[in-house]
């Protein structure tokens, strides 16, 4: 999950590739099929995306019972799982009507597996199967997803070290926006554990840098509610620990740049998610999360307020 500015980046970039048409593919020649098929298929080279600066994790709460330490390891057998995300990010600027950007409720369903990586990391692989939306417009820009390959590389206490997309050399702009901000999104959904034994009742942190110029870092507080063999019921709690007085923000008129007082600023979230440590990424579970934010112009006390809320569920499907 990504909060603040970054949500708002996120949930702009959605809206704008998916406002655009789909491109019309021009006419194979008679009796190409076979090679518009193979190219249809064919992946360009993969494209690195920086995942950030690893968390830090801190553990509160060893819980009781029998403790182990958890890790993820190699899949036993492919898994697929249906993402579905949807967003909403309302800004309102004055003088300005209030602008809305929404994600409507869109499905991507990934086939995939861990396999061993150097150093006892794992490379997790997902590939689209299906994408689809409740947008008539998306799901038809969605329907050059299938064959997009996502890879996580984690080390065995699921924090993630890097991230790579593939995509289908035939891909929309949609299709691809609307990938990687899912992929970006399930990167940040991905428990890391702390590297100390640990049974049932278990609290510990995870705080990790972001791109918000109000406040840099999300702290989740997990907790492990379950385990049954490589199987772990785990809930969360998401805040911003800490919010400047002020933001620096560009003029609405491209003049020189604004310092905007920080009247209200909170991130909230919270949500429960199935683990499977043979497993790529969560199995079944939903979190969700909020940003309300309200900025006051000190010199004209003019008053832009933010609201955004999403939501992400795993469901195992096939």
């Amino acid at each position: 999950m990504r909060a603040g500015q970054r949500l708002l980046v996120a949930a702009l970039a959605t809206a704008l590739v998916a406002s655009s048409a789909a491109c019309a593919d021009e006419g194979d020649p008679p009796g190409d099929d076979a090679v518009a098929a193979q190219e249809d298929r064919a992946l360009e080279p993969a494209v690195e995306v920086d995942p950030g600066p690893a968390p830090t994790v801190e553990l509160l709460d060893e819980g009781s019972g029998e403790l182990r330490v958890m890790a993820y390891s190699p899949s036993r057998d492919a898994v697929t799982v249906a993402i579905t995300r949807s967003a909403s990010a309302r800004t309102t600027v004055p003088g300005a009507e209030p602008r809305l950007d929404e994600t409507p409720e869109q499905t991507l369903t990934v086939e995939g597996l861990s396999e061993p990586d150097v150093d006892g990391a794992q490379r997790a692989t997902v590939t689209a199967r299906d994408f689809t939306s409740v947008d008539e417009l998306r799901s038809a820009q969605f329907a050059t997803a299938p064959g997009f390959a996502v890879t996580w590389t984690r080390s065995a206490d699921g924090i993630v070290r890097g991230l790579t997309l593939e995509a289908p050399a035939t891909a929309t702009d949609a299709a691809r926006a609307g990938v990687e901000i899912t992929a970006n999104a399930v990167s940040d959904a991905t428990v890391a554990w702390p590297t100390e034994a640990i049974g049932v009742g278990a609290r510990w942190t995870v705080t990790r840098s972001v791109d918000d110029a109000v406040a840099p870092e999300r702290s989740v507080t997990y907790e492990l509610a379950a385990l049954d063999g490589d199987v772990a019921t785990v809930t969360m709690e998401l805040d911003a620990p800490e919010a400047a007085a002020t933001l620096d923000a560009p003029a609405p008129d491209g003049g020189p740049g604004v310092t905007l007082e920080v009247e209200a600023y909170e991130v909230t979230g919270s949500g429960e998610l199935t683990v499977d440590l043979r497993a790529p990424l969560p199995v079944d579970g939903t979190t969700e999360s909020s940003t309300r934010a309200v900025y006051v112009d000190p010199g004209s006390g003019r008053r832009t307020t933010y609201v955004e809320d999403s939501v992400l569920r795993f469901r195992t499907a096939g």
